[in-house]
């Protein structure tokens, strides 16, 4: 039987969990009668559940046609509000389970695919000392434009700087910064290029983080983007298109130094150095909330960067420890704002 303890809220509004779950069935389904078999009740009675909630906040939540229901723009700001409560409902259950039990929990992370080589590292330290944690991987592009982070189903993230952008209470911590040069294939028109004037009129291809440090890079010689530039999020499409379309590219030092990606490509030495470097972030939406298996996984990504800081890969960021999470300045390659 769900609960029904309601929450008094300003201007006398109240909520319960019951109508809060019977809210999202509603939402996610777009349908009352499918709602009403997700949460075992009868129509009418989830019928009466959204009509006391939208009585109760003096506004319409779904707007009804012959197809079903959708989400009004108030009731889309509920639902994302209500992942988050029930997200940090299943986290506060996990963390009292840890506690009670000294084993189990569940983490679930993203990454973006330039922060990707921090994991290994991390997970092996990690499984080492808490086996009995359930782990979901994710890839994520961009933290202001991905659903599943603004609902908070991501205990926190791991991403390349375009990722970075302002959100309700969220904090980043800079990790470190990985050395960027430019790609193309082996045999290249261009592979005898030393300047960036004369790559400026090539194809280049280019995921998310690589279009403003892109922009970044010509700009800091006085010269406009390039042109023609594919933004693309695949890896695999990415380097197709470097040996099959003459494309160029900005790769991380990592890619370039792996080989189911790098081989039969090349890298320019340019005169116009150091090229930017990219920077990898923690992003965390709230400190305190973390369970205490997430606050052990970052433990694991610190000492993994540190690894990398060490051996030269990488090199270590001005900034250090969570700091409320800022748009990063497309000007400078240093790290976030204060």
């Amino acid at each position: 039987m769900m609960n029904t303890t309601r929450m008094a809220l300003d201007d006398g509004w109240r909520l319960s969990l019951r109508q809060m779950a019977i809210f999202r069935a509603v939402a996610q389904s777009g349908s009352l009668r499918s709602a009403a078999r997700q949460v075992h009740l009868t129509q009418p009675a989830v019928t009466h559940a959204v009509r006391d909630m939208e009585q109760s906040l003096g506004t319409a939540l779904f707007v009804r046609s012959a197809k079903g229901v959708a989400l009004t723009d108030v009731g889309a700001v509920l639902m994302r509000r209500t992942e988050l409560v029930f997200n940090e409902l299943r986290r506060t259950q996990d963390e009292i389970r840890e506690l009670r039990d000294g084993t189990g929990g569940r983490l679930s992370i993203a990454f973006s695919s330039a922060a990707g080589p921090l994991l290994p590292p991390a997970l092996l330290d990690f499984r080492a000392r808490r086996p009995g944690v359930s782990l979901e991987l994710h890839e994520m592009i961009s933290a202001g434009s991905d659903p599943r982070w603004q609902s908070g189903s991501f205990d926190f993230a791991v991403v390349s700087e375009s990722a970075v952008t302002p959100m309700d209470g969220a904090q980043s911590e800079a990790l470190l910064e990985v050395p960027l040069r430019v790609g193309l294939r082996q045999g290249h028109a261009l592979a005898r290029a030393r300047s960036l004037k004369r790559l400026h009129g090539a194809l280049w291809v280019a995921p998310s983080y690589g279009l403003a440090l892109l922009e970044r890079l010509f700009a800091a010689h006085g010269l406009p983007p390039p042109p023609d530039v594919i933004a693309c999020q695949s890896t695999q499409l990415g380097t197709q298109l470097m040996h099959r379309a003459d494309a160029l590219a900005l790769m991380s030092s990592d890619m370039a130094s792996d080989s189911r990606y790098s081989r039969g490509l090349s890298w320019l030495s340019l005169t116009e150095t150091p090229l930017p470097h990219l920077r990898i972030y923690l992003l965390v939406r709230d400190e305190a909330a973390l369970t205490p298996a997430a606050r052990l996984f970052i433990d694991c990504l610190r000492r993994a960067v540190t690894a990398r800081w060490r051996s030269g890969a990488a090199r270590r960021p001005v900034q250090n420890g969570l700091q409320g999470a800022q748009a990063p300045d497309s000007g400078s390659s240093g790290p976030l704002a204060p």
